[in-house]
């Protein structure tokens, strides 16, 4: 829901998404409903959309270029940060003078022991090069102890949610180098000062009474805009209360 909420700038009762979309859940918005993509699709502005995707149906959130979990492994176009600095190398070497939104859906902030426990709670050792894990080049695995991570007051202050927050730190890292990627790639194609950039969540941490609640632990994310005519506020905080509804 809250992905549908991002590209409609409207909340569930409006969208339709009430629930999840992949899967057996198979929540779809209303096929009124004019999402970003399809806006801007119409404006003759390029669209791509590349990882985690989550919403539907096509009709309503179509992208010229789709490279998610629907065409691909999410493992790949969500967690493998080399592939997906290619696909959007690739996007972004496109021919073409109109401006374009890429959307990019990273996958790691979830966990995946339940679908690839080869790979851990997390997925932290996917990748990593060592045996059995693959090897995702433009990863440099940061790996951290349970003494060295900081446990929310939200969660029990457990030897076992301390291994927990430590894999998720490991992957958290991997999105955050992939991020700066996607920053490279941006300066390789000569976009990374005409391009506005925008990084945040669409809920809380993966953690009992986190996600999922409408209080603070499932509400409170990140929000980071970067915007090439407003330098003048870059490395600036504010206060207001902004919600996922403003973006669109």
């Amino acid at each position: 829901p809250s992905r549908a909420s991002i590209l409609t700038g409207l909340p569930p009762h409006q969208n339709g998404m009430y629930g999840l979309h992949q899967g057996y859940h198979n929540f779809q918005s209303f096929d009124n409903v004019r999402s970003l993509s399809k806006l801007l699709n119409d404006a003759d502005i390029r669209t791509g959309i590349i990882g985690k995707k989550h919403v539907g149906p096509e009709s309503v959130y179509p992208f010229d270029c789709e490279q998610t979990e629907e065409n691909n492994s999410i493992m790949q176009v969500g967690r493998n940060i080399t592939l997906m600095k290619e696909m959007i190398g690739t996007f972004l070497a496109v021919n073409d003078s109109r401006p374009f939104l890429l959307y990019v859906g990273f996958h790691d902030p979830h966990r995946c022991g339940h679908t690839h426990p080869e790979f851990g709670q997390f997925c932290e050792k996917f990748g990593n090069g060592k045996p059995g894990n693959g090897i995702i080049p433009d990863w440099t695995p940061v790996e951290y102890q349970s003494d060295q991570v900081h446990v929310p007051y939200f969660v029990q202050d457990t030897p076992i949610a301390r291994d927990d927050l430590a894999s998720q730190y490991t992957t958290i890292s991997r999105l955050d180098q992939g991020v700066g990627l996607i920053m490279q790639e941006l300066e390789n194609a000569g976009f990374l000062n005409e391009t506005l950039v925008l990084f945040s969540s669409d809920n809380g941490a993966p953690y009992p009474s986190g996600r999922t609640n409408v209080y603070e632990p499932g509400l409170q994310i990140p929000l980071i805009v970067s915007s090439p005519r407003h330098q003048h506020l870059w490395n600036t905080r504010s206060n207001d209360l902004a919600t996922l509804l403003d973006i669109t």
